[in-house]
């Protein structure tokens, strides 16, 4: 499988936002393609586990849905939140090169959140945090999974479930090398809006729903967690 350009190299200069439209070199959008469909891939895995959590179930990324279980989920919560872990790490290590350009995603998961507007603080919601910072560069920790350690066949499933999304991407990468003007994807997530998205994300971490709330023009271009308060 052939392994996404530009991995380990600098992340991408300039200020947040959607970007405008423009002709990029193949490889970069073979990138673009590659972060748009591990996106889709980790808020399905999220609406995953919202069903298996909360018993809530608002799907807007069943796209690359090849779960065996997609119409009746018989994972468990462990093994979903694993799936989510593992996406994370996959979305962070794709975003690298192509950070500027994906910070559209920003919006999206803003929308897609607002959609969990009026219920109670679950599983789901603590990944918030994580998904965001992650998309920003800045850093993150994930949600602990100490309390319950997943098994070898948890982890395999999982890494399954990922490794499955990926078997496209020599498809991926012919197709935009034999046509260098064809773009790259950006599918929306919208279940909500952004500012219902906004205001829970303030409930769990104030001081990025401030510094997200500013337009992406105005806002400092690197994001900078505040210093723990003392105890």
């Amino acid at each position: 499988m052939s392994q996404p350009y530009n991995i380990g190299e600098p992340p991408v200069g300039g200020r947040g936002g959607t970007p405008q439209k423009q002709q990029l070199a193949a490889p970069k959008n073979v990138n673009l393609q590659f972060l748009d469909d591990t996106w889709e891939r980790l808020l399905n895995a999220m609406e995953r586990l919202e069903q298996v959590t909360e018993g809530f179930r608002a799907l807007s990324a069943t796209r690359l849905d090849n779960h065996l279980d997609r119409d009746a989920i018989a994972e468990d919560e462990l093994g979903v939140r694993t799936e989510v872990h593992l996406q994370i790490v996959c979305l962070q290590r794709i975003v690298h090169p192509v950070r500027s350009e994906g910070q559209w995603m920003i919006d999206d998961f803003l929308s897609w959140f607002g959609g969990r507007a009026g219920r109670e603080i679950a599983a789901a919601d603590t990944y918030a945090v994580p998904i965001l910072l992650c998309v920003l560069g800045a850093p993150y920790q994930l949600p602990s999974l100490d309390e319950v350690q997943p098994s070898e066949q948890d982890i395999l499933d999982a890494t399954e479930a990922v490794a499955r999304g990926l078997h496209e991407s020599d498809r991926i990468e012919e197709r935009f090398l034999k046509d260098p003007a064809a773009e790259a994807s950006q599918h929306q997530h919208q279940r909500g809006d952004v500012d219902a998205g906004l205001d829970r994300l303030a409930l769990l971490d104030p001081h990025l729903a401030g510094y997200l709330a500013i337009a992406p023009a105005e806002r400092p271009e690197r994001y900078e967690r505040p210093e723990a308060t003392p105890l």
